[in-house]
C-alpha cells in the first residue's frame, strides 16, 4: 500500500508540480513613503515579476492611489524559485482588485465582495465627554463625528451638554466574509436627551433621492447655521463686554471664542460661498462665508485652511474649512467666531433659524412608516443585549 501511495505522489509531482510546492500567504502593510514595487522587493519577489504585476494591476487600479498603511495580500510559491501567484488590494469598501498568475502571465480583474449589513445599536449616558462616552458604548469614531455634526443644528455643545444626559444611536456596518468591517454605513437614528431639550433624528430618503435627517415630526434637522463650529471645544470668551486680554481695557467682544488644541478642525456653520480666505487684520488667517437669508460667518486666528478653500469656492454645511490656530491678535489657540446678519454682528448663541426643508405630504406618509420600523428595530436590538 505504501509503495502504491509513493508512486502516486511521484506521478502527481510530475503532472501537477504546482500542487506540491510550498505556498505562503502574507498580509503586507504599505510603509510611509513606500510604494508597491518596494514592498514586493522587500519580500524577495524578482524584479521581472514586479514589473509584470504592476503592469497588470494598472489596468484596473491607479498605482498613485496606494497609500501608507494600506493592506495588500500576497500569495507566493517558494520552491524551486519564488513566484508571486496572487496579489489582492482593496479598491473600494465592496470591491477588491486581484492580480493572478495563470501559468503564463499575470492578469487582473475587479472582484465584488459579499457583504452583510449588520445593525449596530448603542445607548448610554454622558459621564465624562460626548466623544469618550459614545466610544465606550461601542460607537465608531467616524460615526461620533457625524453625530456631532447633525446634533449641532439643535444642540450647543458648550452649554447644553451635562453629566447624565442620555443618548441613543443606530447605524449599519457592512461586514466582509472574514468578519471584518468593510465600512460604517450612515446613521439611521440618533437621540440625545438633555436638561434643555430632547432631540430625536431619523435618516430618510426623500422623493428627490436625498438622504437627510428629520425630527419625529418630519421637520428637517438642517437649519441656516450650526450652533457649534468646533467639536470638543470650550467657550473661552462670550459675546459682550469684557476686558481685552491683550490691551487690558474694557471692550465689546462681537463674537464667541472657542478654545481647542492647535489644528482642531473648524466646520462651516452653513452652506455658502467663501468671501474671504486670507490674512485679515487682527483676525490673522481668516475666513468669511456668505450664506443665504443675509447671514455671514467669520472664522479668525486659524492656523491653516481646509483643502481647496479659497475666495469664490462653495462650501457645504459641516465641511472642514480650517484648523484652530493663534494667528493675528491672539493669546493662545482658539477660534474667534462671528455671525453677521445684514451687516450687523449679532450674538452667535442667540441665532434661531428655521428648518430649511420639511417633508411633503406623500413623503410624510413614508416617513411615519419608516420611523415606526426604526423604533421597533432599535428596541428589539437592545432587548437582545
Amino acid at each position: 500500500m505504501r509503495r502504491v501511495l509513493a508512486k502516486c505522489i511521484i506521478i502527481l509531482s510530475l503532472l501537477f508540480p504546482v500542487f506540491l510546492l510550498s505556498a505562503e500567504e502574507k498580509e503586507l502593510t504599505v510603509p510611509k513613503g513606500g510604494n508597491l514595487s518596494t514592498l514586493l522587493r522587500n519580500e524577495d519577489i524578482p524584479s521581472q515579476q514586479i514589473s509584470e504585476v504592476t503592469r497588470a494591476l494598472s489596468d484596473h487600479y491607479n498605482l498613485r492611489h496606494i497609500y501608507p498603511n494600506q493592506k495588500i495580500l500576497i500569495k507566493t510559491e517558494n520552491e524551486p524559485d519564488v513566484r508571486l501567484m496572487e496579489l489582492r488590494l482593496s479598491a473600494d469598501f465592496d470591491e477588491d482588485i486581484v492580480v493572478k498568475y495563470n501559468g503564463y502571465a499575470y492578469e487582473s480583474y475587479p472582484e465584488k465582495l459579499t457583504l452583510r449589513m449588520v445593525p449596530i445599536a448603542a445607548e448610554g449616558s454622558i459621564e465624562s465627554s460626548f466623544y469618550n462616552d459614545m466610544a465606550a458604548a461601542g460607537v465608531a469614531g467616524s460615526k461620533i463625528m457625524e453625530l456631532f455634526r447633525i446634533f449641532s443644528f439643535d444642540i450647543d455643545f458648550q452649554r447644553d451638554i451635562r453629566k447624565g444626559d442620555k443618548f441613543k444611536v443606530l447605524y449599519y456596518d457592512f461586514i466582509k466574509e472574514d468578519g471584518t468591517v468593510a465600512k460604517h454605513g450612515p446613521i439611521v437614528f440618533a437621540a440625545l436627551k438633555t436638561n434643555f431639550t430632547d432631540v430625536n433624528l431619523y435618516g430618510f430618503v426623500t422623493d428627490s433621492n436625498e438622504y437627510d435627517y428629520y425630527s419625529s415630526e418630519g421637520k428637517s434637522v438642517r437649519k441656516t447655521l450650526l450652533k457649534t463650529p468646533v467639536a470638543n471645544a470650550r467657550i473661552s470668551s462670550t459675546y459682550g463686554k469684557r476686558t481685552n486680554p491683550i490691551y487690558g481695557y474694557e471692550s465689546f467682544h462681537k463674537g464667541l471664542d472657542f478654545a481647542a488644541p492647535l489644528n482642531t478642525p473648524i466646520l462651516a456653520s452653513g452652506s455658502g460661498t467663501v468671501e474671504l480666505a486670507g490674512w485679515f487684520d487682527i483676525y490673522g488667517n481668516c475666513i468669511i462665508l456668505r450664506h443665504s437669508n443675509g447671514y455671514k460667518t467669520l472664522y479668525g486666528h486659524m492656523n491653516a485652511y481646509g483643502k481647496g478653500i479659497k475666495k469664490g469656492v462653495r462650501v457645504k454645511q459641516g465641511q472642514v474649512i480650517g484648523y484652530i490656530g493663534t494667528t493675528g491678535m491672539s493669546t493662545g489657540p482658539h477660534l474667534h467666531y462671528e455671525v453677521i446678519l445684514n451687516n450687523v454682528k449679532i450674538n452667535p448663541a442667540s441665532v434661531k433659524s428655521p428648518p430649511e426643508r420639511n417633508l411633503t405630504k406623500a413623503e410624510m406618509e413614508r416617513f411615519e412608516k419608516r420611523r415606526a420600523q426604526i423604533d421597533e428595530l432599535f428596541e428589539n436590538l437592545k432587548k437582545k443585549d
